[in-house]
């Protein structure tokens, strides 16, 4: 079985391990990024099946990142999810309409945010547990 690539997009070190550590190491291969630079090259470099990606971060935010993704035939259709802290509805609406699959507010409920991947990843037996 072929393992589902995801690719955590987070500038909190610790958190972004904290997040690779939930994910079911026989159903998925994790990547981490801390910084939007990187990110970008690693999606260019190996396309994840799914992004989640911090809002706030230095340089370019991940609002820069989701429009440098969908720009790009290439990685246009990759599912994002984003992920902030902050809970506005205005940043709730900006995401889905520059095209996010899902938002998560932090801090992370590991088990909704399994559950939106999976739904987005349309993985049953995730669906299920």
């Amino acid at each position: 079985m072929e393992k589902y690539k995801i690719l955590i997009v987070e500038d909190d070190r610790q958190l972004a391990e904290l997040m690779k550590l939930n994910f079911p190491q026989d159903q998925f291969t994790v990547r981490t990024c801390l910084n939007s630079r990187d990110a970008l090259t690693e999606v260019k470099n190996d396309l994840p099946s799914l992004i989640i990606l911090d809002v706030v971060m230095p340089h370019m935010d991940g609002w820069d990142v989701l429009a440098a993704v969908r720009a790009n035939p290439a990685t246009a259709a990759i599912p994002i999810i984003m992920c902030t802290g902050r809970d506005s509805v205005p940043d709730v609406e900006k995401s889905f309409k520059m095209g996010a699959q899902a938002f998560v507010m932090k801090p992370i409920v590991f088990s909704n945010l399994l559950k939106k991947v999976a739904a987005i990843l349309n993985i049953e037996q995730l669906l299920n547990d």
